[in-house]
């Protein structure tokens, strides 16, 4: 017994720097340059100030359907005001650990389980440019070409993101919650975070969860 506890405690170091090997950043892999500290800043402060400084849009500058909007709408709406009130909660619930869970799992995973600070601090500054960016355009997009919501939906008047029912272009939830898929299947993929076949279940599970968001928000009738 002591033996085998002597011996784990000689390998403890050898296991602790082949972790660190493990979520070793690729040579080949550019790392964060200066026009990306950039790109994030100026994305995150045009965020900033589309929610902030920039009145909402009115009137729609889009009003028609597409071709397929009315069957997928006919399709997929739930028609109880009750079920689509509890149905756009579960989007919420759905969307929020995704993101969450996209910005942390890398960093945390390199850099606490695997000792690897600098692949978690790469991994950090690029799902917060990923986000960032991703915001700024589901903001600009959303201001300058306003789509009206499909028939029936719901707005509140006093909100500050949409009082007046014309932001349904694009799908802010469904953007950021793929944003953060492909950042988990992304690293994963690259770096083997969970090994094996865990790896792919995160992807997978990612996706899904993304997909399921995005036909939610039709079923609730906030986009087309």
């Amino acid at each position: 017994m002591k033996a085998a506890l002597a011996l784990l405690l000689c390998l403890t170091p050898a296991l602790q720097a082949a972790e660190g090997r493990k979520f070793a950043w690729d040579e080949s892999w550019p790392k964060f340059r200066t026009s990306e500290y950039v790109v994030t800043g100026l994305a995150a402060a045009g965020s900033a100030a589309n929610f902030y400084l920039v009145s909402p849009p009115q009137s729609p500058l889009w009003k028609g359907d597409m071709g397929f909007d009315k069957a997928a709408r006919n399709t997929l709406l739930i028609r109880s005001q009750a079920a689509q009130d509890r149905t756009k909660f579960l989007s919420d619930v759905l969307s929020f650990p995704l993101i969450g869970y996209a910005m942390l799992d890398g960093p945390i995973t390199a850099g606490w389980i695997g000792k690897n600070k600098d692949t978690a601090i790469q991994l950090s500054l690029i799902n917060a440019e990923t986000f960032a960016v991703t915001e700024l355009l589901n903001l600009a997009v959303s201001n300058l070409i306003p789509r009206r919501r499909p028939p029936g939906a719901a707005c509140d008047p006093n909100t500050k993101y949409d009082p007046h029912c014309v932001k349904s272009f694009w799908s802010g939830h469904a953007a950021n919650v793929f944003a953060a898929a492909s950042l988990v299947c992304t690293e994963h993929e690259a770096l083997d975070l969970y090994g094996g076949k865990a790896d792919a279940v995160a992807c997978g599970s990612a996706l899904a969860v993304a997909s399921a968001v995005g036909v939610l928000r039709i079923a609730t009738n906030n986009h087309h």
